[in-house]
């Protein structure tokens, strides 16, 4: 027995190089493994970065690709000496001295790529200048662990002819090379993990309630100061609002103005990552806030619960502006060619040419609702006046309908007005001499169903629902427009003029002045102070006005969401807003 424990140990001895070349060989596969996942499957580096080599301007693939060539290298190496290393007669000896030169190539050459491609600056930098990925880390631990395994292989290529190895000195060796890969791997996610920079409270989906039938008291009343030097943008969303800044988002509840789901970062920087914040667009019909970071891209919310649904995506390589609605496209400025998105994936769905050269004398008009896509143009071509709306599926792209409006008389140096209302009407307006051309088209409604007036001059709609539409109008042209009425949106000669005690004042200048409720209109107003006018619906009549407390610098503008009616208004000195809600 005392004999038989020296012999063993003698033979576990010269097992080892066998041994370490096992390690080896599970290094180099987790090496290549990480490379592989750092290619295809960690999100890239958003912003591309020019290194020192002039071949490729991503940082990580350099890296992969030092891992794939030290990997294949090695490994081909490994694998020709253990087959023809091990017979003990010269040619064997001849493949192991050739062996030995090459892997001390391989590692020589390993290690000048890692010294050159100076790998702890440029990954500060990258960090430092653009969102943390695991792309880059994971790049890193492949290499190392590619050149840490060649190492190995080394050892084994010196000294190839030792015994075979016990089958639990085999197992042993593989938990040795799989702990080192299991902790690069994990560092190389923890390294990438970008959620500490972010401050991200989410929550659970609520029931949307709806506005109020008839303006009632002051409900809650929410102040929202500016950062020094930094402005914010206020979105109303179905549920709530959202309040965009630099730093992040904020939805609050419509019923309440409580806090309900963010998302901040703390790597705030001008010249790093923050937020457009004046880019942000709320998308209506799939509820999705849209944002875009600088050094991140594009990253999409679920407007009710926070849940961060996508970045980047396909979206994120189309650079050409979104389309005013509800959806998520984009389209061209010359020609009208609109690409859609899924606002909750991120991902193309279809893409339409764009329109013929003879309806292209100005660039046509793309609006998106939740049951079609839009697309207007004039098209005067033979000198008739004439505006053009065509309605694609929202889902396949293809041509639902097509209408031609006749607009005899219309200023040609004037292009026409389109705008998309929260209630899916489209309001597009062509001017004329003598009196301009509205045109309504309501959701899910044929275009032949659509109502055409021409008997209102200088025209212009604040807001409209399902069944009417608030316009104003200047008979005269001269002075502010004095003349209120509801329009039905499914009959052209159903409009019910509004009474006015006092006219509008030129004060409120915003877009967003009145709001349609279920029984009442609601206008927004300067009387010695900003107040809430209000009408009945069905007769016209003025009712009763809500004095609205907001500073000589205001500029407030009124929506409706889920519970109220809010009036938001933003300092033009300071850039602080305030939000009042009103059950």
């Amino acid at each position: 027995m005392s004999e038989d424990q020296p012999t063993e140990r003698a033979r576990a001895l010269r097992s080892i190089p066998i041994l370490a070349g096992l390690v080896g060989a599970v290094l180099l596969a987790g090496g290549v493994a990480l490379a592989l996942y750092s290619q295809f499957v960690a999100a890239p580096i958003p912003v591309p970065f020019n290194g020192d080599f002039s071949e490729t301007a991503d940082f990580p693939f350099r890296l992969i690709r030092g891992t794939l060539v030290v990997a294949g290298a090695a490994a081909l190496t490994g694998a020709v000496v253990f087959a023809l290393g091990r017979r003990g007669d010269e040619r064997a000896a001849s493949v192991g001295a050739g062996g030995v030169l090459a892997i001390l190539f391989v590692l020589g050459g390993g290690l000048w790529f890692a010294v050159a491609a100076d790998i702890p600056s440029t990954y500060q930098r990258l960090t430092s200048d653009f969102v943390v990925t695991p792309r880059a880390s994971s790049a890193i631990a492949s290499l190392a662990l590619a050149i840490s395994g060649a190492l190995l292989i080394f050892v084994f290529v010196v000294k190839p002819t030792g015994p075979a190895p016990r089958w639990w000195a085999l197992v042993a060796a593989l938990v040795v090379g799989v702990i080192p890969v299991l902790g690069a791997a994990g560092g190389a996610v923890r390294f990438g993990d970008d959620s500490v920079a972010g401050d991200h409270v989410t929550a659970a989906a609520a029931p949307e309630a709806a506005a109020p039938a008839v303006l009632g008291s002051e409900k809650f009343r929410l102040q929202i100061p500016a950062e020094p030097d930094l402005g914010h943008r206020i979105l109303v969303t179905r549920s709530g609002f959202v309040v965009a800044t630099p730093a992040g988002l904020t939805q609050y509840d419509g019923a309440t103005g409580t806090e309900r789901w963010h998302y901040r970062r703390s790597d705030i920087s001008t010249d790093s990552v923050w937020h457009a914040y004046d880019q942000t667009i709320y998308l209506r019909a799939e509820d999705v806030v849209l944002t875009n970071w600088a050094n991140i891209g594009w990253l999409a919310f679920d407007a009710a619960t926070g849940e961060l649904l996508w970045t980047g995506g396909d979206f994120a390589r189309d650079s050409r502006s979104v389309a005013e609605g509800h959806l998520l496209a984009t389209a061209s400025d010359s020609l009208g060619r609109v690409t859609r998105y899924d606002a909750r994936t991120g991902r193309e769905m279809w893409r339409i040419p764009g329109e013929s050269d003879a309806c292209t004398a100005r660039p046509p008009h793309v609006a998106t609702t939740t049951t079609a896509i839009y697309r207007v143009v004039m098209c005067d071509a033979g000198g008739d006046a004439t505006v053009v709306v065509t309605a694609f599926d929202p889902m396949s792209g293809e041509v639902r309908d097509q209408r031609s409006f006749p607009t005899p008389g219309a200023k040609q140096d004037f292009d026409i007005d389109v705008r998309v209302f929260d209630s899916g009407v489209v309001w597009v307006k062509r001017w004329r001499e003598g009196a301009d051309t509205e045109i309504f088209v309501r959701p899910d409604q044929p275009l032949t169903s659509s109502v055409v007036v021409s008997t209102r001059d200088d025209s212009d709609v604040d807001v409209a629902d399902s069944t009417a539409a608030l316009v104003s109008y200047n008979p005269d042209r001269q002075g502010l427009r004095e003349l209120w009425a509801a329009q039905s949106t499914a009959d052209a000669a159903m409009s019910t003029e509004l009474e006015m005690s006092t006219p509008q004042d030129r004060r409120v200048l915003h877009d967003k002045r009145s709001a349609l409720l279920t029984d009442q209109i609601v206008m927004l107003n300067w009387d010695d102070g900003y107040k809430l006018r209000t009408w009945d619906r069905s007769t016209g009549r003025e009712s009763r006005a809500v004095l609205v407390a907001a500073g000589p610098y205001a500029d407030p503008w009124v929506a409706t969401t889920s519970g109220s009616l809010l009036v938001i208004s933003t300092d033009r000195q300071s850039n602080d807003s305030e939000v009042i809600g009103f059950g």
